[in-house]
């Protein structure tokens, strides 16, 4: 086993300061781990290095991926770069011989991921994303369940992200309004393609539709321009197995704050996820159970178990990021494929692919079959 694990952390905003503060955590909640630290920063400015050595401490950084690509101690690239960047920011990192660790989506385009998840297994590179609601515990206890049969065939789902984010009018452009990988569908909904596709199992066809709601919004400059992508998708989805339900997901949602609820019925019981109960999971178990649902308690149950905080109490979002980037260093340390992986990442590009060609042409999309 490394003795020390060095990580190249990509982009230095708040997905990147939530990485980082995971991989300071790490030692006391999972020290099991060999010491692992990030020994190099990317940063998109002079301010952000500044910002990044002031809270990490004297490290090195810089504003060329070449140089952090270069930098001795950098075994493992954490990428939280904007979408449309990581494509060249991955295969660089490929060519590099570096390992792979990824905020998601995995890429702006499906074509993109494809080329990624090519190289990157034609090298023998551990490579995984953060899709983090995987290690919410009830979610963990809710693919345990649907594993042993619990809800038969599934017959039909519903799945939501809500978010505020979008409602102030004046919130200025930036990467996440235009450009590649821009748009709620692909930042929100790459999340719930994910859940459906971990929970559910594979997608057969598509049927989208997409929304812009507020069409300008100020530029550098502060005057007006226009929006290029969607505040507002709803997919209607069937799977191989059959069943048929939605996604839904926004960022125009009065009052609303990561507001997520995923519910699923099938021929032998049903099954709840809720966000504003985080700790638990209602089910019904059996197609001839009385009415009413059961709770289960699943509090900080994550797997594998954290030292700190005990399972006894509430679970939280930077335990589930903290869960996601142990289970990635794990998959490095045991040289195996990750839980997510590239490939899960891929896949759910390739939704988003067909959910935008759908909403294009107003039609359905037929799935490629999964190999």
């Amino acid at each position: 086993m490394a003795t020390e694990i060095g990580i190249g952390l990509v982009g230095y905003g708040g997905i990147g300061r939530i990485h980082a503060l995971c991989c300071q955590m790490l030692p006391l909640v999972y020290p099991e781990l060999p010491a692992t630290r990030i020994v190099a920063v990317l940063t998109a400015s002079p301010e952000s290095a500044a910002r990044a050595q002031r809270e990490l401490g004297n490290i090195f950084t810089t504003t060329q991926l070449s140089e952090l690509l270069a930098h001795p101690a950098v075994q493992i690239v954490d990428c939280c770069a904007p979408t449309g960047d990581h494509a060249q920011i991955a295969l660089a990192t490929i060519a590099a011989g570096k390992a792979l660790f990824w905020e998601k989506p995995l890429a702006a385009t499906a074509e993109e991921s494809q080329a990624i998840v090519t190289a990157a297994a034609a090298h023998g590179l551990i490579s995984g994303i953060n899709f983090h609601f995987r290690q919410i515990p009830a979610i963990q206890e809710a693919h345990r369940l649907i594993g042993a049969g619990m809800l038969g065939n599934v017959v039909g789902f519903h799945l939501r992200y809500y978010r505020s984010s979008n409602l102030k009018r004046d919130r200025a452009i930036y990467w996440r309004f235009n450009g590649p990988g821009s748009g709620v569908l692909v930042d929100l909904g790459s999340h719930m393609i994910d859940m459906l596709l971990h929970l559910f199992g594979p997608i057969a066809w598509v049927s989208a539709r997409t929304r812009t709601l507020i069409s300008e919004r100020p530029g550098p400059d502060g005057k007006p321009t226009p929006v290029e992508s969607d505040d507002v998708a709803w997919l209607q989805i069937g799977l191989v197995g059959g069943g048929i339900g939605s996604i839904e997901v926004s960022k125009l949602v009065p009052g609303a704050g990561d507001d997520i609820r995923i519910e699923a019925y099938g021929t032998n019981g049903t099954l709840i996820y809720d966000a504003s109960d985080p700790n638990g999971l209602r089910v019904v178990e059996g197609a001839n159970a009385p009415i009413g649902d059961r709770r289960i308690a699943t509090l900080s149950r994550t797997r594998p178990t954290a030292s700190l905080p005990n399972v006894e109490t509430p679970t939280g979002v930077i335990g589930w990021h903290l869960a996601s980037l142990r289970e990635f260093l794990g998959a490095y340390i045991e040289q195996r494929s990750p839980n997510p992986s590239f490939q899960d990442g891929l896949l759910v590009d390739q939704v988003i692919a067909a959910a935008q060609r759908s909403a294009a042409q107003s039609a359905s999309v037929e799935m490629m079959p999964h190999g």
